[in-house]
């Protein structure tokens, strides 16, 4: 606990947004200005300081060692403290190791990480200002000017201190966080602070692919509906006026579908779909090209990139409720899946050109498809230096199986057999070779990999096997239960049966080493690592019993942000497990990246199971970064998790 600290919140204003650009850029831009810093010693009232009147207590709590530097979302004042407030008015630096971020708590506690809606929801007696002043204080966009009269100036600072005011009560009730969270929330601004390098050659020539692709598209669209693309409510009707029904939605996903023909949708065996007239179809199959997320995601590259090249703050600590962080800004973790295969520097080399006639010659598909496809070619090393990239293989499963003791399919996996098509030999009860019988594999690869959290037939259907009717799902499902993993099942209902009993008696109940137990207003799960899960606002409930609907058994419902929104969600026992086993997953993710950091590797990058690290090449050893990665803690030895990794070393990311 800090001897000494002082919560502190700026106002700016910018020529440029912060929320499209991220906090480094924003802060380093020349346009950007302090407007004020309103800060709180140990809670006690609000001061102002201003470029116009430097007062001494903020330089002072600067220099003190002992002091440390608290924020809602510190990115963004540390960024504004490093790139202004140390070379322009000459204070001191703040290392990270004197910041603490309230919204890290929020997130690690899995409530709002807004400050409005965390002040709503935890019933703070003073709530977030109502004056926008980061609307009010922006530059005229025609005039250059900036909007920040003296009367909005004196607006601003009482903004400023309502919102330290609300800070420093969330800091009272949310607290620190326990000292291995804070290591890893170290290591996430670490990460964020090095940014990973963007080749804005390759960015511009793919944008010149599109830009050049796209004009025979949109006067082709045009030809054939008398539309711009983007009208996408008169193109609608269009469709309708055409003949067609049923097609409610221009969504990517549905698109997809709507669309398809005999080949196979990735992430799905689903191989149907609708029947549209020519015209219609080849409308909705240029309107889908060029509105590809992966264009958007080229701009928003080039203008989150720093004057150094790099591009920071992409990774949210514990973004999601296990821990695991989540992608930012062009969203790293969101980066389009190929469709087609093909060689890495040939797509290169061709987009390079800026030729989009060039690219679809050489590689034989849509320019633009091209472009999306190598989207992530764009993430290079900085000369001297490689990425190295390790995966963990199949992690989920692998875990779920250790951790229900189905020691016979987890030895399976360590000897590295295929247990994909063990799977598959179980639902089609005959043998399957990888070669010969892709479909059944691929079946069998959805079910072992899909069906460890409780999912059942219809969501299976929905997600892994589209083109398949609902009794074969039935028989995935209950292949995968009661013969292939008949252990699992009981890891769900043993969670379940324990959390459920905590809430109901407010005393800890265990189940498969995982102790849940009531803190204050949330339920907490102590993982076999010591890390402590949170569920906000458990609240008891009776439900109907699996195996007799006349039976009522004990349940529990909590709060938690889903799709946007701080819902209240009915636990059940898949759910529990997957956050169990999602949970144990960070935990091996972060030991790992810790150990790197210590010997020398730094990580750039993490995406959900796969970790990236940009050493000298001089220094880039892959078979002592793979030992790293299989360099386990001891629970997870304890519980027999097979674990494995895959990765690949280069200049250019890939995976």
């Amino acid at each position: 606990m800090a001897l000494s600290w002082v919560v502190l919140d700026f106002e700016t204003i910018s020529g440029l947004d912060v929320t499209d650009v991220g906090a480094w850029r924003y802060a380093e831009d020349p346009s950007t200005e302090i407007v004020c810093c309103c800060y709180s010693h140990g809670g006690v009232g609000a001061q102002t300081w201003t470029p116009d009147d430097p007062g001494r207590g903020l330089v002072e709590f600067a220099r003190d060692d002992s002091c440390t530097f608290i924020a809602f979302n510190v990115q963004f004042e540390k960024a504004i403290w490093r790139h202004i407030m140390v070379p322009q008015f000459g204070f001191s630096d703040v290392p990270n190791e004197r910041w603490h971020d309230v919204q890290a708590v929020a997130a690690m506690k899995v409530v709002p990480q807004s400050l409005d809606k965390l002040a709503s929801v935890l019933k703070f007696t003073h709530q977030k200002g109502d004056f926008r002043a980061q609307d009010m204080s922006k530059f005229n966009k025609k005039t250059g000017q900036s909007l920040l009269t003296p009367e909005v100036r004196e607006k601003c600072y009482s903004y400023c201190k309502q919102d330290i005011r609300a800070e420093v009560e969330g800091h009272d009730r949310l607290g620190f966080l326990p000292r291995g969270e804070r290591k890893v929330w170290l290591l996430n601004q670490r990460v964020n602070e090095r940014g990973i390098r963007l080749d804005l050659t390759y960015i511009e020539k793919c944008q010149e692919v599109v830009q050049r692709a796209s004009i025979p598209l949109v006067a082709r669209f045009r030809d054939l509906t008398g539309l711009k693309p983007s009208q996408g409510e008169k193109f609608k009707d269009w469709i309708r006026a055409q003949g067609v029904e049923g097609l409610d939605s221009l969504a990517k996903g549905l698109l997809t579908e709507a669309l398809s023909d005999d080949e196979e949708i990735p992430g799905t065996l689903f191989t149907g779909g609708m029947d549209f007239p020519g015209p219609v179809r080849e409308a909705l199959e240029i309107r889908q090209t060029i509105g590809h997320e992966s264009i958007k995601k080229l701009q928003r590259m080039v203008d989150c990139v720093s004057a150094d090249g790099r591009s920071r703050g992409l990774l949210q600590y514990h973004g999601t409720g296990p821990g695991r962080s989540a992608g930012r800004l062009w969203q790293p973790h969101n980066l389009p899946k190929p469709t087609f295969k093909y060689e890495m520097n040939a797509l290169v080399d061709a987009l390079m050109t800026g030729d989009p006639q060039w690219v679809e010659d050489v590689i034989g598909k849509p320019a633009i498809e091209c472009v999306a496809a190598g989207l992530r070619h764009a993430l290079v090393s900085d000369p001297g230096r490689v990425f190295m990239s390790a995966d963990y293989a199949g992690i989920q499963a692998r875990l779920v199986l250790a951790l229900a003791g189905q020691m016979d399919k987890a030895a399976m996996l360590a000897a590295g057999k295929d247990v994909y098509a063990d799977m598959a030999q179980a639902i089609y009860r005959r043998p399957i070779d990888k070669e010969k019988d892709p479909v059944e594999r691929q079946i069998g690869k959805n079910c072992v990999l899909g069906l460890g959290f409780q999912m059942g037939a219809g969501t299976f259907q929905g997600k892994m096997a589209r083109d398949r009717d609902i009794p074969f799902c039935q028989s995935c499902v209950t292949a995968y239960r009661k013969e292939w993993a008949p252990k699992v099942p009981y890891v769900w209902y043993g969670l379940e049966d324990a959390a459920a009993a905590t809430v109901h008696t407010g005393r800890p109940h265990e189940a498969y080493g995982i102790l849940y137990a009531i803190k204050d207003q949330w339920l907490t799960a102590r993982l076999p690592s010591g890390r402590l899960m949170w569920y906000y606002n458990p609240q008891p409930t009776r439900r109907q019993a699996p195996w007799d609907p006349k039976e009522l058994k004990n349940g529990f419902t909590y709060q938690a942000t889903k799709m946007g929104q701080f819902k209240t969600i009915d636990a059940f026992g898949g759910q529990l497990t997957e956050n169990v086993i999602m949970g144990m997953e960070r935990d091996i993710m972060t030991k790992a990246q810790l150990t790197c950091e210590a010997n020398g590797l730094p990580v750039v990058l993490e995406v959900h199971d796969e970790v990236v690290v940009e050493p000298l090449a001089k220094d880039a050893d892959e078979k002592a970064f793979h030992q790293i990665m299989l360099d386990t803690d001891d629970w997870v030895r304890s519980i027999q998790v097979p674990i494995a990794v895959e990765g690949w070393v280069g200049d250019r990311y890939r995976k």
